[in-house]
């Protein structure tokens, strides 16, 4: 596959995300998918995890949106820095809903062949996640 074509796989995801087009996990992963860096505990395998968790999400930011910046790919690898974005309107890794807006940043790649995503990593700002969700708080500036 050409780096074009991966990437346009993995855009295809994030826009299962965007648009909560959940029934497109199963066409987008392959059926030995694995996932290096699952987002919730005890998430399942597979692309049912995958959809465990963009449903949580969905449901937590109803509104949603994946604003890639940069995508770049490089033999069977795509490597994406994007930033969830949405109001906190339900339940959300079980924080009750805040009405914040939240803009969630990570970097993630996947490893795609034969027109499927085969494995994802991802590292994620968690520490900002859960300050904009008033888990922890803000540093105090002096």
């Amino acid at each position: 596959m050409s780096a074009e074509e991966s990437k346009a796989i993995v855009r295809q995801f994030w826009g299962v995300w965007d648009e909560g087009n959940i029934g497109l996990v199963d066409e987008l992963l392959a059926p030995d998918y694995v996932n290096h860096s699952p987002g919730i505990p005890d998430q399942p395998e597979g692309s049912e995890g995958v959809r465990a968790v963009v449903a949580m999400f969905r449901s937590g930011m109803p509104d949603l949106r994946v604003i890639i910046e940069d995508m770049i790919a490089e033999g069977d690898k795509v490597a994406t820095r994007y930033t969830l974005e949405g109001a906190h309107e339900g339940e959300l890794f079980g924080i009750p809903p805040t009405g914040q807006h939240l803009s969630i940043k990570s970097i993630s790649v996947e490893r795609v062949s034969d027109g499927k995503i085969r494995e994802h990593w991802r590292i994620t700002d968690t520490l900002d996640m859960m300050q904009q969700l008033g888990v922890i708080p803000m540093p105090q500036h002096a």
